[in-house]
C-alpha cells in the first residue's frame, strides 16, 4: 500500500481543461463574486462576452465573435434551452442555485450546431454544502446592492436522508429598482421584480447506478423595454434615448426546466453510461403599456409567446484496451497503450407557439388575424444525432478522430403553413450533416509541457423565424434579396429596377442552406509545481484559432447574372488567441484571462472587416485565503472595438475602451454567521456593453455597485 499526500491550496474558482478550449466557474467564484446573473462571471472566460443587457431578460452570451441563439448552446442540468423573440435575450439562470458553469468554445463533437461553443450550468447537491459528519443542513441569506437599491433573499435546506440519497430546496428573491449608469443616471424599465427554486434529489442505487431529478423554476415580471436586447436609440443619457424605438411592456416571465438522470460508472474498468430526459418551458407575455414609443409598438400590443425544448442525451465510455484507473503511462513517458471509446445519440423537440394582438381591430385584420403573426410564426423542430469518438493514446501521444450525425426537421404551423401549401412548396424543412473532427495532443515533457490541436466541422441550420418569416423587413424580399439600399437600381448585377425575385409567398424556406463552419486550434498547456517555491502550482494555456464559416444565412441575395436563383455566398473569416494562467502558492492565488479577435466578412458584394465583435480584452484578479476569511481584487481591461452606426450597416464607428475594477471580502464571523462585500466598477467608469444585434453599439452599462450580504450556515 502507498499513500501520498499533498500540502492544502485555496479551492480554485476558475479551471481549465489541459487540451480543450473547457474553462469552469466553480462555486468558489460564484460565492465569492455574488453574481445577479449568470453573465457577470464570464469576464474570467477568455472568448467570452456578454452582449445585449444590462437586463437579465436581454443578455446573451458571445463566444468567439457567434451570439445567435444557434450559435451558442445553453444546458441546464444536461437540459437544452433556448428562447426566439424579436429583441428578446432568453436566457434565464439564476446563479444562487448553480454549483459550477462549465463554457465549451468552439464547435464540438458531442453538441450539434454550437458554432460558437456551448454553456453549461450544473445546479447544487447537498453533499456540495453538507459539512464533515452533517446529514442535514441549512443556508440563509440576505443581501443589499446599492446600484439600484436591490434586496435579496436565499433560503436553502438539504441533506442526507440516508447514505445513499441526497436532497435540496432552495429559494430566491431579487427585486430593485432601475439601474443607475456611471454618473448618476438611470437606465429606464430596468427595474427587477423575480424570483426563483430548485428541488432536486439523488439516489445512489448501489455502488455503480446514481439517479438524480431536479426542477428548476425562474420567474421576472415587470415594467421592461420592448426591445431589451439593446435597448438604446443613440448615445444620450436622456430617458428617449435609453428606452429604445419599441416603447415599454408591461412583462411576465415563467421558466420550468425539468431534469431527470441517470448514470452508471465501472471505475475500475473505466466505463460510463449517462442519460438525460428533460424539459424546458419558457413563456413570455407582453402587455404594451403607454409611453414614448415609435414604429411598431405606436398601438397597443399584446405578445404571448411560449417555448417548449424535449432532450433526451445518451452518452457512453467504455474503455477497450487499458485501464484509465492506473497512472497515465504517458504522463510516466513509457510506452503503454489506452484505447478508449465514446458514443452517443441525442434527439429533441422544440414546439413554439406565438401570438399577437393590437388595438387596431384594422391592423389586427391585415397584419395579425386570428393573433397570428407571420414573422415570428409558430412552429416544431425535432433533431435527431449521434456521434462516435475513439480516445487513443500512446505513450505521450493522444490521438482523438470523431465523426457526428445529425438531421434536423423544422415545420411552419398556421398562416404561412397554408401559403406554401396552396404554392406547392413543403412547410418542412430538414437538413441532413456529417461533421468529422479530429484532436491531437503530445506531452512534450511528461506532466509539465503539452501540445495540442484540434480541427471540426459544423454547421447550423435556419431558425424557424430565419426559415418561416413572411415580413416586410427580413431577408426575404425584393428590396434585401436584390440589395436594393436607398435607390431604385438593384446593386446586384444583371438585374433591371423592378426586377422580382423574392417567391410569391413571401417565404424562403426552401432557398436556405445551413451555414457552414470549418474551425481549426492549436495550443500549448504547462502546468508548473513548487515553481514559485515550495506549495505552489501555476497553469498556463495559450490557444490560437482560426474559423471559416460559409453560406452565412443573412447573406441571401439573388444569384448575379439575372437567373433569379437565390444563393448566400457570404463567408466570415475569424482568428483569434485566447490566454488563461492560474498561479496559487499558500493561501494566494491569482488568475489572468485575456483574447483577441479579428476576422473578415463578405456579405455577397463587398468585403470588410468583421465589426461588431467584441474587442480586445484582459481580466486579472488575486486574493488571499486567511483563517477569518478571504479577500480579492479584479482588473479588466477592454480595448476599443468598431460598431456600424446605421441598420444599412454602412458607416463604422468605434466605441472607446474602458477599465473595470472590483473587490470581495469574505469575513467568517463564526462557524455559522459569514458576511460578504463585493464592489462591482469601482472606479463608476461609463462604457459600452456589447450588442451583437447588427452590430450596433449597444447600451451603457451599470455604474458603480456595492453588494453586501450576511449568511447563515446550520
Amino acid at each position: 500500500m502507498q499513500v501520498k499526500a499533498s500540502a492544502a491550496r485555496p479551492p480554485e474558482g476558475v479551471t481549465m481543461a489541459p487540451t480543450q478550449a473547457r474553462t469552469t466557474v466553480t462555486e468558489t467564484t460564484l460565492r465569492q463574486r455574488q453574481p445577479d446573473s449568470v453573465f457577470q462571471v464570464m469576464d474570467e472566460v477568455p472568448g467570452v462576452t456578454v452582449q445585449g443587457g444590462p437586463r437579465n431578460s436581454g443578455m446573451g452570451f458571445n463566444i468567439r465573435g457567434y451570439s445567435d441563439n444557434e450559435d451558442v448552446r445553453i444546458e441546464l442540468d444536461g437540459v437544452v434551452k433556448g428562447f426566439e423573440k424579436y429583441r428578446f435575450g432568453g436566457t434565464f439562470i439564476e446563479p444562487e442555485l448553480l454549483k459550477s458553469i462549465e463554457v465549451r468554445r468552439g464547435a464540438q463533437v458531442e453538441s450539434a450546431g454550437a458554432l460558437g461553443g456551448t454553456v453549461s450550468a450544473t445546479t447544487r447537491d447537498a453533499r456540495d454544502m453538507l459539512r464533515t459528519g452533517q446529514q442535514w443542513g441549512a443556508r440563509a441569506r440576505i443581501g443589499h446592492a446599492t446600484n439600484n437599491d436591490e434586496r435579496q433573499a436565499m433560503v436553502a435546506v438539504y441533506g442526507r436522508p440516508t447514505e445513499a440519497t441526497d436532497t435540496v430546496l432552495a429559494f430566491t428573491r431579487r427585486t430593485g429598482g432601475n439601474i443607475k449608469l456611471a454618473g448618476g443616471d438611470t437606465l429606464p424599465l430596468s427595474e427587477v421584480d423575480m424570483g426563483s427554486g430548485l428541488a432536486k434529489a439523488s439516489w445512489w442505487v448501489n455502488d455503480a447506478w446514481r439517479l438524480s431529478a431536479s426542477w428548476i423554476r425562474y420567474r421576472d415580471q415587470g415594467l421592461q423595454a420592448y426591445d431589451t436586447f439593446s435597448g438604446t436609440m443613440g448615445t444620450g443619457t436622456t430617458p428617449m434615448a435609453q428606452v429604445g424605438t419599441f416603447g415599454q411592456v408591461q412583462r411576465r416571465i415563467d421558466d420550468d426546466t425539468v431534469s431527470m438522470q441517470a448514470l452508471w460508472s465501472d471505475e475500475a474498468a473505466g466505463h460510463e453510461w449517462q442519460t438525460t430526459l428533460g424539459r424546458s418551458l419558457t413563456r413570455v407575455q407582453d402587455h404594451f403599456e403607454p409611453g414614448w414609443s415609435v414604429f411598431s409598438l405606436s398601438t397597443e400590443v399584446d405578445d404571448d409567446v411560449h417555448q417548449t425544448h424535449l432532450t433526451l442525451d445518451s452518452r457512453l465510455r467504455w474503455q477497450l484496451l487499458g485501464r484509465p484507473s492506473n497512472p497515465s503511462m504517458a504522463s510516466s513517458g513509457t510506452l503503454g497503450q489506452q484505447l478508449a471509446l465514446r458514443a452517443g445519440l441525442q434527439a429533441g423537440h422544440s414546439d413554439r407557439a406565438a401570438e399577437r394582438v393590437t388595438g387596431n381591430a384594422a391592423l389586427n385584420q391585415a397584419l395579425y388575424r386570428d393573433g397570428y403573426n407571420p414573422a415570428q410564426p409558430p412552429g416544431t423542430r425535432d433533431t435527431r444525432g449521434t456521434f462516435l469518438q475513439l480516445d487513443w493514446r500512446l505513450g505521450r501521444m493522444q490521438v482523438l478522430p470523431g465523426v457526428r450525425w445529425d438531421q434536423i426537421a423544422s415545420t411552419v404551423h398556421g398562416a404561412n403553413a397554408d401559403l406554401l401549401k396552396a404554392a406547392g412548396e413543403p412547410d418542412t424543412v430538414r437538413y441532413t450533416e456529417v461533421s468529422p473532427s479530429l484532436t491531437l495532443s503530445y506531452a512534450l515533457v511528461p506532466e509539465r509541457w503539452t501540445v495540442f490541436a484540434t480541427t471540426a466541422q459544423s454547421f447550423r441550420p435556419p431558425l424557424l423565424d430565419e426559415a418561416f418569416m413572411r415580413a416586410g423587413y427580413g431577408v426575404c424580399n425584393n428590396n434585401a434579396l436584390l440589395r436594393m439600399g436607398t435607390g431604385t437600381t438593384p446593386r446586384v448585377p444583371g438585374y433591371a429596377p423592378g426586377a422580382q425575385v423574392a417567391p410569391s409567398t413571401g417565404i424562403c424556406s426552401n432557398a436556405f442552406v445551413p451555414e457552414t463552419s470549418e474551425g481549426f486550434e492549436a495550443g500549448v498547456h504547462t502546468r508548473q509545481v513548487d515553481l514559485f517555491g515550495p506549495r505552489s502550482t501555476a497553469q498556463a494555456k495559450l490557444t490560437v484559432f482560426f474559423n471559416r464559416t460559409e453560406h452565412l444565412l443573412e447573406s441571401l441575395m439573388a444569384e448575379p447574372g439575372g437567373s433569379g436563383r437565390l444563393i448566400q455566398p457570404g463567408w466570415e473569416r475569424r482568428r483569434g488567441i485566447e490566454l488563461e494562467t492560474s498561479v496559487g502558492w499558500a493561501q494566494w492565488r491569482t488568475r489572468l484571462a485575456a483574447s483577441r479577435l479579428r476576422g473578415r466578412q463578405f456579405d455577397g458584394l463587398f468585403e470588410s472587416d468583421l465589426v461588431g465583435v467584441p474587442g480586445d480584452r484582459v481580466h486579472l484578479s488575486f486574493g488571499r485565503q486567511h483563517p477569518w476569511g478571504e479577500w480579492g481584487l479584479r482588473w479588466q481591461q477592454v480595448w476599443a472595438r468598431r460598431y456600424y452606426v446605421d441598420t444599412a450597416r454602412t458607416q463604422v464607428a468605434e466605441a472607446p475602451g474602458y477599465r473595470l475594477l472590483g473587490a470581495s471580502l469574505t469575513w467568517r464571523l463564526n462557524p455559522t454567521w459569514e458576511t460578504t462585500l463585493t464592489a462591482d466598477n469601482l472606479a463608476d467608469a461609463s462604457y459600452r456593453l456589447d450588442n451583437g444585434l447588427s452590430g450596433a453599439l449597444g447600451t451603457a452599462g451599470p455604474g458603480r455597485n456595492v453588494r453586501i450580504s450576511l449568511s447563515a450556515r446550520y
